[in-house]
């Protein structure tokens, strides 16, 4: 007894081992969160009230509170209509078949918040996302991609309680509060990229070193409020510092300008997120990432070890009668067709849930919460199968089922095996849905992070339920041509739990502490990679203290 209770120990700090080198792994990798910014257009004119109301909350309150979030503002003074800021603003709304009034705050197409009410309500969607590129007129293009020299008319850029006023093509007016800048001397022109990361820097200066700029003096920024003295309304934003740059033609770099390709930045972008494949040619990994994404978590998910426990028990029940591999196949077809059935119910619900309560972030840190608790469990479940809480079909069921079994093997004509089948699969599955409900948890809130179409949300869902039956139907098709000469034991069971365990419990961290890194496919491959081989490790420890107290133990 004590020899075994050393052998548990042992695995257990290998098991809290490899966890610890895993999250160490994602919490100091870098975090791309950090350079992915939810990016709007604001537009207002001074003299509207409604304005009034809207411009500090949008182009002030909301950047204090959101440091990833990025205001660009078209703003002009009522009835100067001849504005290239208000001609700019005509086109737009008829790009984007919207109403040509203000205030207006757009995300993307299809959410635009307009006038007084609704554009505070913009704030949720904040809340909800990690990052949505910038909407511009003929194209959306996030905020580190993106050109300034592509912004129209002179916009005003608004994040991290900082200003950029684009003054002309490349000269650019940078408020700020805070210390002061050094009088000096520099030499290089500041890019493109160097004025954004000004915006973000926790060192404006560092960022400044060497760099081409005159010091002026701070211009309050006017707000609709400045055209209605005495009301209350805010009518301006201050700032203690300002300096006047004048931006390299170039994207990223210092190189003479003659020698630059404007497109660089762009096209190395376009290079790093593009991949040859034979036959196939080039892909953008950008777009493909969820489909990766989707297919791995599916995959690894339809390795079900209940399911692959169930449906073998109720194969092997045919595999005496007459036109037993007829039967296999009709009772197999069937019984997959209910688990990928009750399956998509299951995440259409899920997805549901977590669309209608997008707007609060905490639930992703639940889903997190619940995927860490099911992978604990199932990891549990290798050392411990079924003692204590356990993600499995339940013991009263288990005798119902096999009862149910007996019946199926009883059954005298075509109509009865098919009526008696779908009984089974619909209460059996019921409860199939414990035993690896962290994989469809993690995955539909993925999947709400991203801001997709209505359609496309259930288009995944159905692909994922796709690619989930896919091992299920190995499963038949070996029965089916063995008659059940290859089982399934209790062992591979447990090992299946302590894989997709692992695998739910690295999805879950990450949900949790960084769900940005979910929108890589590399994320994808990397939990799948670690999960195995943390698995792997596990199981080789424990046969090598078990092949020492019986050398007879085999795999």
């Amino acid at each position: 007894m004590k020899g075994k209770w050393i052998s548990k120990f042992i695995i257990f700090l290998t098991l809290c081992s490899l966890i610890s080198l895993t999250l160490s792994d994602f919490a100091f990798a870098k975090d791309d969160s950090s350079d992915s910014k939810v990016c709007a257009l604001y537009f207002t004119f001074i003299g509207c009230p409604n304005c009034a109301v809207c411009d500090p909350i949008v182009l002030t309150e909301w950047p204090q509170k959101y440091p990833n979030l990025v205001v660009i503002e078209y703003g002009w003074h009522e009835d100067d209509w001849e504005d290239p800021n208000s001609q700019f603003f005509g086109e737009y709304a008829k790009a984007y078949k919207t109403q040509p009034a203000v205030p207006q705050l757009v995300f993307d197409k299809s959410n635009i918040k307009l006038g007084r009410i609704e554009v505070p309500k913009g704030e949720s969607y904040i809340k909800s996302k990690i990052s949505n590129p910038c909407p511009l007129i003929d194209k959306s293009v996030s905020f580190e991609n993106l050109n300034l020299n592509e912004l129209p008319a002179f916009p005003k850029i608004w994040a991290n309680q900082r200003v950029l006023i684009k003054l002309s093509e490349n000269e650019y007016l940078f408020q700020w509060n805070g210390e002061s800048p050094p009088r000096t001397i520099g030499k290089e022109k500041i890019t493109q990229k160097e004025l954004k990361e000004l915006l973000f820097a926790e060192n404006i200066f560092e960022k400044l070193k060497n760099k081409v700029f005159d010091i002026v003096k701070p211009q309050k920024v006017e707000f609709s409020g400045s055209a209605f003295p005495g009301s209350g309304f805010v009518p301006y934003a201050e700032f203690e510092n300002a300096i006047k740059i004048k931006v390299s033609e170039n994207l990223i770099t210092n190189k003479p300008e003659e020698n630059q390709n404007p497109n660089e930045e762009i096209n190395q972008n376009l290079k790093e997120e593009t991949i040859n494949l034979p036959f196939i040619g080039k892909i953008e990994t950008k777009k493909f990432s969820l489909p990766i994404l989707t297919f791995l978590i599916a995959i690894a998910d339809g390795f079900n070890p209940c399911a692959f426990f169930v449906l073998t028990f109720l194969l092997a029940a045919l595999t005496g009668l007459a036109g037993a591999r007829r039967k296999i196949l009709l009772v197999g077809g069937i019984f997959i067709f209910f688990s990928a059935l009750f399956y998509f119910l299951f995440m259409s619900v899920l997805l549901n849930v977590f669309q209608l309560g997008g707007k609060i972030t905490i639930l992703t840190i639940i889903a997190g919460l619940i995927a860490v608790f099911a992978g604990i469990v199932n990891i549990k479940d290798y050392f411990y199968f079924q003692k204590g809480i356990s993600l499995t079909l339940p013991k009263t069921q288990k005798e119902k089922f096999f009862q149910r079994l007996k019946n199926l093997s009883l059954a005298k004509s075509t109509l009865a095996l098919i009526i008696t089948t779908i009984l089974i699969a619909c209460t059996v599955n019921i409860y199939e849905l414990l035993c690896t409900f962290g994989f469809p948890m993690v995955y539909t809130r993925i999947l709400t992070l991203r801001n997709l179409p209505t359609i496309e949300y259930y288009l995944y869902l159905i692909f994922y339920n796709l690619v989930y039956i896919i091992p299920l139907l190995f499963i038949v098709l070996i029965f089916a041509l063995t008659l059940g000469r290859k089982t399934f034991s209790q062992i591979w069971v447990r090992r299946l739990k302590l894989v997709s365990g692992f695998m739910i419990l690295f999805l879950g961290l990450i949900l949790m502490l960084k769900p940005k890194l979910l929108e890589s496919a590399l994320t994808a491959f990397s939990v799948l990679f670690a999960a195995i081989i943390t698995s792997g490790i596990i199981i080789l420890i424990d046969l090598f203290i078990k092949k020492e107290k019986n050398p007879e133990t085999t795999l």
